[in-house]
């Protein structure tokens, strides 16, 4: 792969009612290039979806997208975390992604530089599978012993991250460190073995603190593996446990609920 230059991107913005979304892509292995129209418009379309179950304030999101070696299979991030209205807890600052804060107040706390990054693992990236059109997601999906995954649902899981999805606990303890916490983090308890987010209208949609993942992955996803409580949460789309071969994922209430404990306004 060449080294990426922050000079060779290709762009597109479209606008979805106060919000607009610029794609840029760091340059991409050969074999991947035909897909980046693809690419685009599933993050346009993605990123769309997830702004139209909030209150927006009139902004660009811009999105940076790479294929590269990496340890995780892909990723999703704002660039940076942003003050949350100057709120304390437990003695420590409260702060949330740059992006949500975007949306949520059109205030841009990185200038003119992307909001989010995006990137994939070129094996893990071979597994997708891109709908002909992500707008409508009606297209007839491959079989499952083809094993291939929806594009637009493993976008849409990354851009989950990247806008409040995320914190900064210790993975294996849930201690925080330093001076900083999440707006996701504030909801989040440890009991010794497993992490819960307690946020108010989480539970009370939920009707008890949500379980998140740490054995599959980390607590930034709900559902951990082997709990049989509620086998459904795995079927979520912030779900930590898996994503099924063939199967579009989509936006729950509760993924709503969590992201409005995380300080974005729902839509009635």
């Amino acid at each position: 792969m060449k080294a990426a230059s922050f000079l060779l991107f290709s762009m597109l913005s479209v606008s979805h009612a106060e919000v607009a979304v610029e794609v840029a892509f760091k340059p991409i292995p050969t074999e991947f290039q035909p897909l980046e129209p693809a690419i685009r418009s599933h993050i346009i379309a993605a990123t769309r979806e997830w702004a139209r179950h909030f209150k927006t304030r009139p902004s660009t999101v811009a999105i940076l997208f790479s294929i590269r070696d990496w340890p995780a299979r892909g990723a999703g991030r704002s660039f940076v975390s942003a003050p949350f209205g100057g709120e304390m807890h437990d003695g420590k600052h409260v702060c949330e992604e740059g992006a949500a804060q975007k949306l949520r107040t059109g205030n841009d706390p990185n200038g003119n530089e992307p909001d989010i990054e995006m990137y994939f693992d070129p094996a893990y990236f071979r597994t997708l599978w891109f709908d002909p059109d992500p707008t409508t997601r009606k297209a007839p999906m491959p079989e499952r012993t083809q094993q291939k995954l929806d594009a637009f649902s493993v976008i849409l899981h990354e851009l989950g991250h990247a806008i409040g999805f995320n914190g900064f606990r210790d993975q294996k303890t849930g201690v925080l460190r330093g001076e900083f916490l999440s707006v996701y983090d504030r909801w989040v308890t440890f009991d010794g073995k497993n992490f819960f987010f307690n946020g108010p209208n989480a539970k009370k949609l939920y009707g008890r603190p949500v379980p998140l993942a740490h054995t599959n992955n980390n607590y930034h996803h709900v559902a951990e593996k082997g709990d049989t409580s509620d086998p459904k949460l795995g079927d979520d789309l912030m779900n930590g446990i898996t994503l099924d071969w063939s199967r579009r994922y989509y936006i729950s209430p509760l993924d709503i609920a969590i992201l409005s404990d995380c300080g974005l306004q729902p839509k009635k």
